[in-house]
C-alpha cells in the first residue's frame, strides 16, 4: 500500500472519529475547505459517498462503514509496524547526522548546515516539503529531527502530544509588484489600494496563506480577485513582472522588475515555528537548534532592505 493511500485512510478514520469536517481538519492539520475538496476526490476514486451531512456533522454512508472498518484495521496493522521500526531504528541511530525539514527556499538549506556545524560537523540531510501537515507527520514518524513550519496566526497547525515546537518569531508579510507599478514609488501601501488588482496566492489546498489573507482584505473591505493560483515561485516572480500583485515572504528577493513594499498597519504576519520530537535521540539537539535557525535567518537579510530593517530592530534572542 502506498503511503498516499494510507495518507487517504487516516483522512477517513479521522473524519468519523471528529464526525465533523471542522474538527478533523484541525486535527490533521489542514484548512477544511481542502479536507473537503479531498473527500470529494477520495469519494469520486471509490465511486460513492463516504459520509452523510446531518445537522451536527458527518456520519460514514454504509460504503464509508465498511471502507472504515477495513480502514481501521489496516491502520492499527501500520502503525504496530512503525512502533516497532521505530523503536529498532532509534537504538542505532547514528548522533552524526541530522534530518532537517521544511517549505521550498532557502532557509532549509541555510539551517542544516549551521545545525550540523553546531552539532561538531554532523552530516545533515534535508527534506523540502511545502505542506505544514505533511511535515509534522514526518517528525512524528521520526522521518526528520527538525521541521520548520511557515504559519499564519490563526490558522497554526495542529502538533501531536509528542512533539514539542517554539514559535522563532513573527515576522511582517509584504507585497510583492512590478517595479513600474503605479504604487511602486510609494514608501508603504494600503491593502485597499490593491483592491482591483489581479492577485497570485498558492491554493487553498496547499496551506492557510490565501484563507488568512482572504480574512484580512474582508477587514479591510474588499474581496481580492485571486486570479491565478499557483505555489511555484517562478512563475509567480513572472506574473508580478507582468503586473500581478502577490504577498511577500519576510524574506522575499526584490530585483529583477519586482520592488517589496510594506503593508500599511502590518496586517499580515508569518510565524517561523520549529518542531522537533520529545524522544529525539540527538543529543544536545534541541538546544542548538533554535540558535541554528536563527543565525541561518540572519544571513537572508540581504534579500531585501525591508526585512533586514526588521531583523535589525526585532532580532529573537537565541
Amino acid at each position: 500500500m502506498s503511503e498516499l493511500e494510507l495518507r487517504h485512510l487516516r483522512v477517513i478514520r479521522a473524519v468519523a472519529d471528529a464526525g465533523s469536517l471542522s474538527k478533523a481538519a484541525v486535527q490533521l492539520g489542514v484548512s477544511q475547505p481542502a479536507l473537503t475538496a479531498q473527500l470529494q476526490r477520495l469519494e469520486r476514486r471509490v465511486g460513492g459517498l463516504l459520509f452523510a451531512r446531518t445537522g451536527t456533522g458527518v456520519v460514514p454512508t454504509d460504503l464509508g462503514s465498511y471502507v472504515l472498518s477495513s480502514a481501521r484495521a489496516l491502520l492499527n496493522d501500520v502503525d504496530e509496524l512503525m512502533t516497532g521500526i521505530r523503536q529498532r531504528t532509534q537504538a542505532a541511530t547514528h548522533t552524526g547526522q541530522v534530518r532537517v525539514g521544511g517549505p521550498p527556499g532557502l532557509i532549509v538549506p541555510l539551517f542544516a548546515t549551521a545545525i550540523a556545524t553546531r552539532l561538531g560537523g554532523a552530516e545533515a540531510t534535508i527534506d523540502i516539503d511545502m505542506h505544514p501537515a505533511e511535515l509534522v507527520r514526518k517528525v512524528l514518524d521520526h522521518k526528520v529531527d527538525f521541521a520548520v513550519l511557515e504559519e499564519n496566526p490563526g490558522f497554526r497547525t495542529s502538533l501531536p502530544p509528542r512533539l514539542l515546537s517554539r514559535i522563532m518569531f513573527r515576522a511582517p508579510l509584504f507585497l510583492a509588484i512590478a517595479a513600474d507599478h503605479p504604487l511602486a514609488d510609494h514608501d508603504e501601501i494600503h491593502l485597499a489600494e490593491l483592491a482591483g488588482e489581479s492577485w497570485v496566492m498558492p491554493p487553498v489546498a496547499e496551506g492557510t496563506e490565501q484563507l488568512a489573507f482572504t480574512r484580512v482584505c474582508a477587514q479591510s473591505g474588499f474581496t481580492p480577485n485571486i486570479k491565478h493560483q499557483m505555489s511555484d515561485s517562478t512563475t509567480t516572480r513572472a506574473l508580478v513582472q507582468a503586473g500581478a500583485v502577490t504577498l511577500a515572504k519576510p524574506v522575499a528577493r526584490e530585483g529583477s522588475g519586482i520592488v517589496i513594499r510594506p503593508i500599511v498597519g502590518t496586517p499580515m504576519r508569518q510565524e517561523i515555528v520549529l518542531v522537533w520530537h520529545e524522544e529525539s535521540a540527538l543529543a544536545g539537539a534541541a538546544e542548538q537548534a533554535p540558535k541554528a535557525l536563527l543565525e541561518a535567518y540572519s544571513r537572508l537579510t540581504d534579500t531585501n532592505p525591508l526585512f533586514a530593517a526588521w531583523w535589525a530592530r526585532f532580532r529573537p534572542e537565541d
